[in-house]
C-alpha cells in the first residue's frame, strides 16, 4: 500500500535468461482516507484483502481467483486483481485488524476480526471493543457490514501488540504488554482470555528500553497437513532476541510454551521462518544491527548460520580525506582551480565509515559499492604464490581439482576432491606436473588435457596419461629458458631472449605429442604475449619495449609481422606527461565477441589498461582506447564465461580486484568497472586482502548459475570466492560492543576515532581502519593503564562533541583531541605512541590520557572547534570562546555570545564563526578580537527559521571571490536549502539559492576524494558540470536510516537540461508508475486539456535535479519516448545546443533524420557522466 492509498500487486516472472523481475499492476483508493494501509490483512483463502486507516475506517478488496489471474495476464498481458470494494468508516480507531482463519470444512467462510478504540460517553473512558465480522465467498459486502458494538476487552488486552490467528477453532492468540491470552472461539461472544504463562527469561543485554522487554513478532514454521489438524505452531519472537515456542492442540486448545532461548540480535517485525530436512530456521533482519539465519536443533540453542547486514541508525559519519575544507589543500591549490582535468592522483581513494546501530551489536561500518566475493575456502601458503590455475580432473571415477601454484622458482601443486574437503600437495615423485620450475602458462583443452608451461619444459596431462617436453630439446636448442607463454587447444607459443631480441616460438599439439613449427624474430624486449582467432585464423600479440616505449605487435603463426604500432595516451592538457606516460605491458587476453570481431585487452606497468577492437578480417587496422585505472601495474585475468550475460574480465591494479563489463563499440571500451570486495562471514570486520592474480574456474563451486568462482591470490594466502552480478552495498562492520555517538579521522594518527558507550559509560576507541582493531589504552594522568580516562566514564554521561585540534605556540605544533559531553564536561586528552608489545600483536600502540580539564558547566556541550590558539564550543546555548594558557595548564574564558538555540556545528572563519544552531539555521557572528571590549554579534543570518541538521561548504573554484562557496544546510522536515554569505555586505541576510526535498533528512555531510582511480583521474568539467569542492572532492550525505546520497554542483545550461528530462519523466507511468501525473488524469478523462509544463523555470524549490529520478531514466533507455511528450524533442534539442555553446551538438541539425539520434546518444553520454557514482 502507498501512502497515497493506491494498492500495488506484485508478481515474479522469470526472464528468457533466468533473471527474475518484479511485474506490477496500481489499483486506485476508491476512497480518500489518510494513512490507508497503516492496517492489512489478508484472508487465509487469498480472496479478500482489507486495507485500514489509522484514523477509522477500512476497505475490503474482493480478489480475483488467482487461476482467473493467470488467465488475465496469458490473455492481454494485464492484471485486474480487484474484483470489488467496499469502504467502511468506524466510530473509533482500529488498533488491530486480522482474518481469521475459519474451520477445516468451512473453506469459503471468511472472518475478520477488528479491534477498536473510542471514547464513550456513558463510560467516560476509552474503550476497547472487539468487532467480529463474517460472509461466506461472493457473498454481496454491501449488506455484511452493518454497525456492530462489538464486545469490551479486558483491561490486561485492551491494547494488544499483536493478535495471532490461530489454524484450529477460529481461536486467536492476543499477545499484549504484560499478558498473552488465549481466544477459543471468537463467535461465542465472550472475551475470556485463557493466559499463557511464557516463564520467558529477564531482559538480555540486547534491550535498549527502561521498561520490561515487548513481544515484537511471530511466524508460523511450516508443517505437513495431516499434523497441522491437530497441532498449530507459533515462534514468539521478544525485542531482546528471547524465542518462545508455543504449540496449541486443536482438540482442547490447550497451549504448551517452550523458552527455545536467545539469539544474538534484536528482533523486530523483519522475521520469519524457513525449512531444512531436519530443523525449523529462523530469519531476522535485525533491529539497530545485523540480523542473521539461525538454525533449531533439538535440545541445543539457535546456532546461527549466517549474518545478514542490517543498514541501521546513524548518527555520524567520516571520510578519511585529510583536507576538511572546501578550499584546495596548500599543497596542490597553484594546479587544482587551473585545470580543467581533475588532478587527482591517489592511489587509493577515501574511505567512508558511519556510526552504526546501538547496544552491543552497534558497530563502526565502512561503506563499500561494489560486488561481494564470498570466501568459501582459504589456505595460507609457505612461498608467495605469483599466478595460480585451477582445472577440474577426473581420476579413477572420481571427480576433483587440481591447484598449480606458481612460486618465485618452483612450482606447487595441490589436488583437491570435489567437495573441497582437503588439499593434498603432491610430491615431485607422484606429480604429472612440472615442479622443478616456475609455471608461467596453464589451459585446459576441451579434451580436458592441461598444457602446463614452465619455463624449461611443456606438460600434457591427460587423465590417464601424461607426456613432457623439454623446450630446448623440441625447438633443437642447447638451452631455452622460456619468459612468457600463451596456450590455446593446440597452440602453445613461448618467448625467450635470444643472444640480441627476445624470440617467438610456435608450438603445435597433437594429442600427447609437442612439436616445434615457427621460430619468429620479435621486435624489441617481450613483456606479454596472447593468441586470438579471427576469420579462422590464428595470430600472436605481442607486448615489448623498444628505446623505452611500449610496442604492440600482431603476428601470424608463421611468422609474417601484420602490424606493429606504439602506443601512448592522448594528453588532455600540457604538463601531465610524467602522470600519463604510459609504460611497457604486462598482460594481454583475448575475448572472441563473434567469428570476425575480437576484443584485445592488455595491462600495463604503469596503470593503464588498453582495450583493442578489430572489427574484422582487416587485422592490421583496429580501434584502442587507453585507460588509467591505478599507478601500480595492472594485470588482466580472462572470466570463464559471460558474466550477466556479457562479455567481462578482471584486472588486479593497486592491490584490488575489479571486473569490467559492459563493452562499447563506439569507445572501444569497457564502460562499467566494478570493484570486488572478498567478504568472511564468519569474521564481518575483515578488511578486504590486496589481490595481486585471479584465475577464473570453468564452473562455480556452488553450483547456483550466474554464479563464478574465482581463485584469488594475496600474498601468501589462497582463497576461493563465489561472486555474483549483484552490484551493491558491502558493508564492513567493525563490532565497538557499546552505542557509538560520535567518530572523526585523525589527521596526525590516521586512525578512527570513536566515542561509544561502553556499559553505559562513555569512553572513547582509536580503530585502524585497515586492521579494524583498537589500537589505543586509556591511561590515568601518571601514564598508567586505566579503564577510562579522566573524565570519562561516568555512568548516564554521553560524548556529544569530539574534534583534533592541532594548538599553535612558538612555531610548534601540539595536537590534541578535545571531547565534550553531555554532562558539561570538556576534555583536552593528549595521545602518543607506543613500542609495540610483540611481534604477534598490532603493528602499533597508543596512548591517551586526559592532560586538560574544564569543570563547572550544568548544561550539555553539544559541540567544539578549535584554531591555532583557543576553542570555540557551545554551552546549552551559551557560545564560549576561551584560550589556551599552557602555563596555568588552563582555558582562560575570552568571550561569551548567547544564542537563541543550542549550537550543533561550528566554523571558524577568520575571525568570525559560522554557527548552525538546532532551531535558528545557520549564523555568521563576529567575535571582534580585536577589542576585548567589544561583545560578538551576529553579522549574518537566515531569513526563514530552520530545524536543522547539518550544514556543508559546496564551491567549484577559488578563483572567483564571493561567489564560492554554497552553504548547504540540510533539515529536520527531510530538506535541504542552499545558501550564499554575502561576506562583504556587513548585516545582510543569507541569499537563498536553491531548496529541496529529499527522501529522508540528512544527519551528516561529509567530503572526500572517494571515486575509484579510474572514475576520479580524468574527471573534467564536462557539459558543464562543476567541482563540488575546489580539491575536486565529492560531497556525501547520510540518513538516520543508514541511506549515503551523493550531491554535487552543475551549472545553469546543464540544470536546464537535467530538469527538463525530470520534468518530462513525471509525465511518464513506465517511470514515476505511482505518482499521479496529467497522463493518469487524462486516460481516465481523455476530454481533459492537460499539456504539461515542460520548460524549467528558475525558481530555487526548481534548481534540485533528482538524480534518483535520472538514473531510472537511464537504467530504461526512456530518452526516446520521454522527447515524444509535448514539445519535448524541441526543448531536448535547444537546451543540449546550450551546453557549453554547443562544442557538442556542432552539424547535428545538418545531418538530417540522425540528428535527432545523435541528440539522444549525447543525452545518455550527459546522463552516465553526471551520474556516476561517488564511491
Amino acid at each position: 500500500m502507498l501512502e497515497t492509498g493506491d494498492a500495488v500487486f506484485l508478481f515474479i516472472q522469470e526472464r528468457l535468461d533466468g533473471t527474475l523481475r518484479f511485474v506490477a499492476t496500481t489499483f486506485q483508493s476508491p476512497r480518500n482516507l489518510q494513512f490507508l494501509g497503516y492496517h492489512f490483512s489478508i484472508d487465509p483463502s487469498s480472496r479478500y484483502m482489507s486495507a485500514g486507516s489509522a484514523e477509522g475506517g477500512f476497505i475490503i478488496y474482493e480478489l480475483e481467483s488467482l487461476s482467473h489471474m493467470s488467465t488475465q495476464y496469458e490473455s492481454c498481458g494485464s492484471l485486474k486483481p480487484i474484483k470489488s470494494t467496499r469502504v467502511r468508516l468506524t466510530q473509533g480507531v482500529i488498533h488491530k485488524m486480522e482474518f481469521l482463519y475459519p474451520r477445516p470444512e468451512d473453506d469459503y467462510h471468511i472472518i475478520l476480526l477488528l479491534i477498536i478504540v473510542r471514547r464513550e460517553v456513558s463510560k467516560q473512558a476509552h474503550v476497547s471493543r472487539m468487532v467480529v465480522y463474517d460472509w461466506e465467498l461472493g457473498d454481496e459486502l454491501t449488506a455484511v457490514f452493518r454497525s456492530e458494538k462489538g464486545t469490551p476487552l479486558p483491561k490486561e488486552h485492551r491494547m494488544p501488540l499483536m493478535i495471532i490467528p490461530l489454524k484450529v477453532n477460529t481461536a486467536f492468540l492476543a499477545v499484549s504488554e504484560h499478558s498473552i491470552g488465549i481466544v477459543k472461539n471468537a463467535f461465542t461472544g465472550q472475551t475470556s482470555f485463557d493466559t499463557l504463562e511464557t516463564h520467558s527469561p529477564q531482559q538480555t543485554r540486547l534491550h535498549h528500553g527502561a521498561a520490561e522487554p515487548l513481544w515484537t513478532t511471530w511466524a508460523r514454521p511450516f508443517r505437513i497437513n495431516i499434523y497441522l489438524e491437530k497441532m498449530d505452531v507459533i515462534y514468539l519472537a521478544r525485542e531482546d532476541g528471547v524465542i518462545a515456542h508455543i504449540e496449541i492442540d486443536s482438540r482442547d486448545l490447550v497451549p504448551t510454551v517452550m523458552t527455545l532461548g536467545t539469539i544474538s540480535t534484536n528482533i523486530t517485525t523483519a522475521f520469519t521462518t524457513a525449512y531444512d530436512v531436519f530443523s525449523d530456521v529462523l530469519i531476522t533482519g535485525g533491529d539497530s544491527g545485523p540480523g542473521g539465519i539461525w538454525k533449531l536443533i533439538p535440545r541445543k540453542d539457535p546456532q546461527q548460520v549466517s549474518v545478514i547486514p542490517n543498514w541501521s541508525p546513524v548518527v555520524d559519519l567520516v571520510t578519511t580525506d585529510t583536507n576538511p575544507s572546501w578550499r584546495s589543500d596548500s599543497k596542490r591549490k597553484d594546479l587544482s582551480t587551473k585545470r580543467k582535468v581533475s588532478s587527482n592522483s591517489r592511489p587509493k581513494s577515501d574511505r567512508i565509515f558511519c556510526t552504526s546501530g546501538r547496544g552491543p551489536r552497534s558497530s563502526l561500518t565502512e561503506l563499500r559499492w561494489g560486488i561481494q566475493a564470498r570466501i568459501g575456502l582459504e589456505f595460507d601458503h609457505d612461498q608467495h604464490v605469483r599466478q595460480s590455475w585451477m582445472f577440474p580432473v577426473e581420476a579413477q571415477g572420481e571427480r576433483g581439482f587440481y591447484a598449480i601454484l606458481s612460486l618465485p622458482h618452483s612450482t606447487d601443486v595441490l589436488h583437491f576432491p570435489a567437495d573441497l574437503s582437503n588439499a593434498n600437495a603432491l610430491s615431485p615423485e607422484a606429480c604429472p606436473f612440472d615442479t622443478s620450475s616456475r609455471t608461467i602458462s596453464a589451459f585446459q583443452t576441451e579434451q580436458t588435457v592441461i598444457i602446463q608451461v614452465s619455463e624449461t619444459s611443456t606438460y600434457l596431462v591427460a587423465p590417464t596419461q601424461s607426456s613432457r617436453h623439454n623446450h630446448g630439446e623440441v625447438c633443437g636448442k642447447s638451452s631455452l629458458l622460456a619468459e612468457h607463454a600463451c596456450c590455446t587447444d593446440d597452440i602453445v607459443v613461448i618467448s625467450s631472449h635470444g643472444a640480441n631480441a627476445s624470440q617467438l616460438d610456435v608450438l603445435l599439439v597433437d594429442q600427447m605429442n609437442l612439436t616445434h613449427s615457427t621460430s619468429i624474430d620479435a621486435k624489441g624486449e617481450i613483456t606479454c604475449i596472447g593468441l586470438f582467432k579471427a576469420s579462422a585464423q590464428t595470430y600472436i600479440i605481442a607486448g615489448s619495449v623498444t628505446e623505452g616505449l611500449p610496442l604492440l605487435t600482431i603476428y601470424s603463426l608463421a611468422g609474417l609481422e601484420i602490424s606493429s604500432n606504439v602506443t601512448q595516451p592522448d594528453l588532455v592538457t600540457p604538463g601531465q606527461e610524467g602522470h600519463f606516460h604510459m609504460e611497457a605491458y604486462t598482460s594481454v587476453l583475448a575475448i572472441h565477441d563473434t567469428a570476425e570481431k575480437v576484443i584485445l585487452v592488455l595491462g600495463t606497468r604503469s596503470g593503464h589498461l588498453v582495450t583493442i577492437l578489430i572489427p574484422g578480417e582487416d587485422i592490421a587496422h583496429y580501434s584502442l582506447s587507453i585507460e588509467q585505472i591505478g599507478i601500480s601495474p595492472t594485470n588482466v585475468f580472462p572470466a570463464s564465461s559471460l558474466f550477466d550475460g556479457k562479455h567481462a574480465f578482471f584486472a588486479c591494479c593497486d592491490n584490488s580486484l575489479s571486473i569490467m563489463t559492459d563493452f562499447s563499440p563506439k569507445g572501444s571500451r569497457f564502460k562499467t568497472k566494478t570493484r570486488i570486495w572478498a567478504t568472511d562471514s564468519n569474521e564481518p570486520s575483515m578488511s578486504s586482502p590486496p589481490v595481486h592474480a585471479a584465475f577464473c574456474l570453468e564452473g562455480s563451486l556452488s553450483g547456483y548459475q550466474r554464479h563464478m568462482s574465482l581463485m584469488l591470490l594475496s600474498g601468501t594466502r589462497v582463497l576461493l570466492v563465489d561472486i555474483w552480478p549483484h552490484v551493491g552495498p558491502v558493508p564492513r562492520s567493525i563490532l565497538l560492543g557499546g552505542t557509538p555517538m560520535r567518530v572523526i579521522f585523525s589527521q596526525i594518527w590516521k586512525v578512527l576515532v570513536v566515542a561509544h558507550l561502553k556499559d553505559d559509560r562513555p569512553t572513547l576507541s582509536f580503530i585502524d581502519p585497515e586492521s579494524g582493531v583498537n589500537v589505543a589504552t586509556a591511561a590515568n594522568k601518571d601514564k598508567q593503564p586505566s579503564d577510562y580516562i579522566s573524565g570519562l566514564g561516568h555512568p548516564g554521561d554521553r560524548i556529544f562533541g569530539l574534534y583534533e585540534w592541532t594548538y599553535v605556540k612558538d612555531g610548534k605544533l601540539f595536537p590534541f583531541i578535545i571531547v565534550t559531553t553531555q554532562h558539561g564536561r570538556l576534555m583536552i586528552v593528549s595521545v602518543t605512541a607506543l613500542k609495540p608489545e610483540s611481534d604477534d600483536g598490532p603493528t602499533r600502540k597508543l596512548q591517551y590520557w586526559t592532560r586538560y580539564k574544564k569543570k563547572g558547566f550544568a548544561e550539555p556541550i553539544y559541540t567544539v572547534v578549535g584554531d591555532d590558539v583557543g576553542l570555540l564550543f557551545c554551552v546549552g546555548k551559551v557560545l564560549h570562546w576561551e584560550v589556551l594558557d599552557l602555563a596555568e595548564k588552563k582555558l582562560k574564558p575570552m568571550k561569551q555570545f548567547r544564542l537563541d538555540s543550542p549550537a550543533t556545528t561550528l566554523r571558524v572563519e577568520g575571525t568570525k564563526v559560522c554557527v548552525l544552531t538546532a532551531q535558528h539555521s545557520l549564523q555568521v557572528i563576529d567575535l571582534n578580537v580585536e577589542s576585548e571590549n567589544s561583545d560578538p554579534s551576529i553579522i549574518h543570518s537566515d531569513r526563514v527559521t530552520r530545524f536543522t541538521g547539518h550544514v556543508i561548504e559546496m564551491g567549484d573554484s577559488e578563483e572567483a571571490p564571493g561567489k564560492w562557496p554554497v552553504s548547504v544546510i540540510s533539515t529536520a522536515q527531510a530538506g535541504f536549502a542552499g545558501v550564499w554569505i554575502p561576506w562583504s555586505q556587513r548585516h545582510k541576510e543569507f541569499e537563498v539559492v536553491v531548496t529541496g526535498s529529499l527522501p529522508t533528512s540528512i544527519r551528516r555531510f561529509r567530503k572526500g576524494h572517494t571515486r575509484p582511480f579510474w572514475s576520479a583521474v580524468d574527471r573534467q568539467r564536462r557539459y558543464n558540470t562543476l567541482f563540488s569542492t575546489a580539491d575536486q572532492a565529492d560531497i556525501l550525505g547520510v540518513s538516520i536510516d543508514g541511506s549515503l546520497h551523493q550531491f554535487s554542483l552543475v551549472g545553469l545550461d546543464l540544470w536546464r537540461f537535467l530538469r527538463l528530462i525530470q520534468n518530462l519523466a513525471y509525465q511518464d507511468k513506465k517511470i514515476c508508475p505511482f505518482v499521479r501525473n496529467s497522463q493518469s488524469l487524462r486516460d481516465s478523462d481523455p476530454g481533459m486539456d492537460l499539456d504539461p509544463e515542460l520548460e524549467p523555470q528558475r525558481f530555487r524549490e526548481m534548481m534540485h535535479i533528482d538524480g534518483d529520478l535520472l538514473k531510472r531514466c537511464l537504467d530504461m533507455s526512456a530518452l526516446e519516448e520521454l522527447v515524444l511528450i509535448g514539445d519535448g524533442i524541441d526543448l531536448f534539442c535547444e537546451y543540449l545546443d546550450g551546453i557549453d555553446d554547443g562544442i557538442y551538438t556542432e552539424g547535428f541539425r545538418e545531418t538530417g533524420s540522425q540528428g535527432r539520434k545523435k541528440y539522444i546518444e549525447l543525452g545518455y553520454e550527459i546522463l552516465e557522466y553526471v551520474l556516476t557514482l561517488a564511491i
